[in-house]
């Protein structure tokens, strides 16, 4: 057991390791660099619209869907200070407010 968790932490290591030690030593053109910084936000619009959507595994666009009207306020506050802390408060209060009202 205990090998099997190294071997997979070694490799996990080396998967994101050698890419790096790799592009480290070379420059890419500036297309693939902004090609490179859309990557992060592309994930991150494909994550979060999974989850407010399909929470439960079906499409859910909806008056009484939660995930889906909480996510507006906190947009507009992570938007609006950059603050990751003010962001995930607002997201859980209007989260709780919205579950015990709807």
């Amino acid at each position: 057991m205990t090998l099997t968790i190294l071997g997979l932490a070694l490799a996990t290591f080396l998967l994101r390791y050698l890419p790096l030690a790799a592009l480290s030593r070379t420059t890419l053109p500036p297309w693939a660099e902004d090609w490179l910084r859309l990557v992060p936000v592309a994930v991150l619009a494909a994550s979060l619209a999974q989850a407010l959507l399909y929470p439960d595994d079906a499409l859910w666009i909806a008056w009484n869907n939660p995930y889906l009207f909480a996510a507006v306020p906190t947009f507009l506050v992570a938007r609006r200070t950059r603050s990751v802390l003010r962001t995930m408060l607002t997201g859980m209060a209007c989260y709780a407010l919205l579950t015990a009202v709807l």
